[in-house]
């Protein structure tokens, strides 16, 4: 008995160690527990639920061992009770019949355990089984779910495509009917589904069959074209018919066309504007989708080519009808037929204008002439035509080769008049007439009004068509840009014909005048005038006397205000009539060949291009100052039968100078500032004349022949190597122009007028002094030495002659500058030039004197001295 509670107490230890260590389910927890409170014999029964710290994969595994454990504890406790019933202790103990019992319920809870872990087990594969089959039927199905709705969206996407491709046959069908009104709303729609159908096409070429129906679909928009071309042109021929047959009654009712005829012009531009509205619209649908398209483009043009055909036909007997009557009213003056057929012209072109704008869009006028410029469109060819008229063209449109066509028929007519016109004043006024009054004014105020006025409607066409604003003044249309070219050409053409007058107006009327007696009347001329201006003068201070007079005892009569007012008025108006006296005595002074010099280049100065007008300038400044030099040798020679030939050089000279002044006064307008190549501002544009030296030919020859020891020496002196290497043509290079000419010219007579001047007093004088200091040895060092080479009488005697000519002639010479020059400033200048040479013979007679006289021989001499002379001078 004591061995068995002894193993008793063994067992209920061991199984209380290992349901401590491994953690076995609460039901087997409670039951060990159980057994343990009936081995120790305690009262009370407690149960308590064991929780596992350990992990939940590590819990499963140590329950399954523990549970092994106890089956094997279990199994060694049935042998030894089995041996201990054997023994005999088995009914003895009530402990062990309850643990029997113990047994037993625990070996049947283990084959429910067991069966519960495999029913769980079978539960938990069927389960992921059933999930497994259930998440892959659910992705099935969402498969399944997306591709329906794929191939629904493919399928619609294929209807939507589908629609591009079968509106052909519609399209096609509705087109060959005939019956569609171009400017309705059915075309419309037609119009645009082409254009919805060709850019889909277009922008999916790759679709099979795209290019067919490409193909296809531009044939429908070319019929769409053509019938919106037919029904453009039944629209003109109807008008053109209309004008015709209204013509026709006109002419049985009114008779034949007369000069702007209101009935007439009324008729042509107002049953055209009745139909404009229709065939502007009808294009205006095409334009608003194939604007950028060739065949709308080709429609377009088409239009507009027929429409100008159709108005020139209308319009070239009304034209005709005009310039013929116009040229038979001024046919005595050209100037007025030019200046009022232009008008008559720019009207036109206004009207024109005007009508084509109420047929047709101008800024996609503006943009395809833009885009068709060539090499030769709305560029002029010529130079001087790109000065007169390059900044009005920018682009040739159809509308402007049409105006052209207009314009050429009086560019005809006016034409011949131009070539056949031998004066030059008559061409000179035309040029001006055209090129300034109607291109660069009229064409020029036309061009800035539009800027101004139409500048918001551009630019927002700009927006619209992605024009650059540097282009957007190129989209700005000039309606008068044919007009311009045209009288451009005509401008060329006069100003050839110009230069031809000018230059045959220089070699007959500058280098071929002969003067009269008349005008080599110097100075008796001047003196003439100037007598006439002192009796003016002193009429006009009697005259003015008496004029005070008279304000005088109208002011004690009336009101002392109106004193001021009337001296006013009176000053005001001799102030008026002596300017006026004294410019036309001053032109009437001039030499004919100078009048005619200023005259020329005052008419010619509007109307030539600048480098034009400054060769024509040079050339006729150049026969002028010629003309000059013969016109002073005519009087030098006229005063010389009166006078001494050194007054009469002086004459001459100080005509020359005169009139050299007036050319370089009157010329100062013409020098226009340029910009030459490099960017440097020049003042003219200068002639560059070009001269060959063959001088050195001879020299090098005779030296060849002269030098024939050194035909055969080895070095550089060999003759014939200085022959070969030496070069033998120089050429020189000058610039003139009109402004250097008078300048040179004017420079080498001042300095020949201021030596004759001087030599009118100290000629002989000086002369004398020139040799007296050649003479004088240069070898002479000591004063004791020099020995005077002249007597004091005979320096004395040219000394006192030369102060009686200063004391006689220098106020005689004053008189001739002032008569002459007529200007303070130049003869200011010219007689300071001319003191000077005189003083300064007296100055080196002095210094001789003081060098080779002792004290008596001055006292001889009696040179009068520097401040001597310059007091008489001055």
């Amino acid at each position: 008995m004591e061995t068995f509670l002894s193993l008793s107490d063994q067992t209920v230890k061991l199984l209380s160690s290992k349901v401590v260590d491994f953690c076995i389910p609460s039901i087997g927890d409670k039951i060990v527990l159980y057994i343990v409170i009936l081995i120790t014999e305690k009262d009370e029964v407690t149960e308590l639920n064991i929780n596992c710290s350990e992990p939940e994969n590590n819990v499963l595994e140590r329950k399954e061992l523990a549970a092994d454990d106890l089956f094997n504890y279990m199994s060694e406790m049935y042998d030894n009770e089995k041996e201990n019933v054997l023994a005999g202790i088995y009914a003895e103990s009530e402990a062990v019949a309850v643990l029997q019992k113990c047994t037993e319920y625990m070996r049947m809870i283990n084959e429910r355990h067991n069966n519960a872990v495999k029913k769980l087990n079978e539960l938990k594969n069927g389960y992921v089984s059933v999930t497994e089959r259930t998440s892959s039927l659910h992705n099935a199905c969402d498969q399944m779910m997306a591709h329906q709705t794929h191939l629904a969206a493919g399928a619609e996407q294929i209807r939507a495509n589908l629609y591009y491709f079968i509106q052909y046959d519609s399209i096609m069908k509705k087109l060959n009917t005939g019956k569609l009104l171009t400017n309705g709303k059915s075309f419309m729609q037609l119009l645009a589904t082409i254009d919805e159908c060709l850019k889909f096409l277009n922008a999916h070429s790759y679709y099979k069959d795209a290019n067919a129906y490409i193909v296809k679909y531009t044939q429908c928009l070319s019929k769409a074209m053509t019938a919106i071309r037919i029904g453009v042109l039944a629209d003109l021929e109807a008008s053109v018919n209309a004008v015709r047959d209204r013509q026709a009654q006109l002419e049985v009712d009114a008779g034949k066309y007369q000069y702007v005829e209101e009935d007439t012009f009324a008729l042509i531009y107002g049953v055209f504007a009745g139909r404009a509205n229709s065939i502007r619209s009808a294009l205006a649908v095409a334009e608003q989708r194939f604007a950028d398209v060739s065949e709308y483009q080709a429609m377009v043009s088409d239009c507009q080519n027929t429409y100008f055909s159709i108005r020139q036909q209308l319009l070239s007997p009304i034209l005709n009808k005009t310039i013929e009557q116009l040229l038979g009213k001024h046919s005595k003056s050209s100037c007025a037929f030019a200046r009022n057929g232009c008008a008559f012209l720019l009207r036109l072109c206004d009207d024109e204008f005007r009508l084509f704008k109420q047929f047709f869009n101008i800024h996609s006028l503006a943009i395809n002439g833009r885009e068709q410029t060539g090499s030769n469109g709305g560029t002029p060819s010529s130079p001087l035509a790109k000065v007169v008229f390059g900044s009005f063209v920018t682009t040739q449109t159809s509308f402007e080769d049409f105006i052209e066509a207009v314009c050429r028929t009086f560019y005809d007519v006016l034409r011949p008049i131009v070539v056949h016109n031998p004066h030059l004043e008559t061409l000179a006024e035309l040029c001006t007439i055209l090129k300034v009054e109607m291109i660069e004014e009229r064409c020029g105020l036309m061009m800035s009004v539009m800027q101004q006025t139409q500048g918001g409607e551009y630019s927002e066409f700009n927006k619209k068509a992605n024009v650059s604003s540097n282009e957007a003044d190129e989209v700005l249309f000039n309606p008068r840009s044919g007009f311009v070219h045209v009288m451009g050409e005509l401008v060329g053409d006069v100003a050839e014909r110009i230069v031809y007058c000018a230059g045959l107006y220089g070699q007959t009327d500058i280098a071929g005048f002969r003067p009269s007696p008349g005008d080599l009347a110097y100075p008796e001329k001047l003196i003439m005038m100037k007598n006439i201006e002192k009796e003016h003068n002193l009429a006009k201070a009697c005259f003015i006397l008496f004029q005070c007079y008279l304000i005088f005892l109208f002011v004690l009569k009336l009101l002392l205000p109106f004193m001021s007012k009337s001296d006013h008025f009176n000053e005001t108006e001799n102030a008026s009539a002596e300017t006026a006296v004294s410019a036309i005595d001053l032109h009437c002074l001039w030499y004919p060949t100078v009048r005619r010099t200023v005259l020329c280049l005052s008419k010619l100065y509007r109307c030539l291009d600048p480098a034009v007008f400054q060769s024509i300038a040079y050339e006729l400044l150049k026969l002028c100052c010629e003309s000059l030099e013969r016109a002073a040798e005519g009087i030098r020679s006229d005063v010389a039968k009166k006078t001494t030939k050194l007054r009469a050089s002086l004459d001459a000279e100080l005509f020359v100078v005169k009139h050299l002044l007036i050319l370089r006064e009157q010329t100062g307008p013409y020098r226009i500032t340029l910009t030459s190549e490099n960017g440097v501002a020049s003042g003219l544009i200068s002639q560059r004349d070009y001269s060959l030296d063959f001088s050195k030919y001879k020299t090098s020859a005779s030296n060849l022949f002269q030098n024939r020891q050194r035909w055969f020496e080895l070095n550089s002196n060999n003759a014939f190597f200085e022959l070969l290497f030496q070069v033998p043509v120089s050429m020189s290079e000058s610039s003139g122009d009109s402004r250097r000419t008078i300048d040179v010219q004017l420079k080498s007579h001042c300095h020949a007028l201021i030596k004759i001047a001087a030599d009118l007093i100290v000629m002989e004088f000086n002369k004398y002094i020139e040799k007296v200091e050649k003479s004088i040895p240069s070898s002479s060092t000591s004063k004791e030495d020099d020995k005077p080479l002249v007597e004091a009488t005979l320096m004395q005697d040219l000394s006192a002659q030369a102060f009686g000519k200063l004391s006689k002639q220098w106020p005689e010479i004053k008189d001739a500058f002032s008569l002459y020059i007529g200007a303070k400033d130049a003869e200011d200048v010219l007689l300071q030039a001319v003191r000077k040479q005189i003083i300064d013979v007296f100055v080196r007679a002095n210094e001789y004197v003081k060098k080779f006289y002792d004290v008596e021989q001055r006292q001889i001499a009696s040179v009068p001295a520097q401040e001597q002379v310059a007091v008489m001078l001055n």
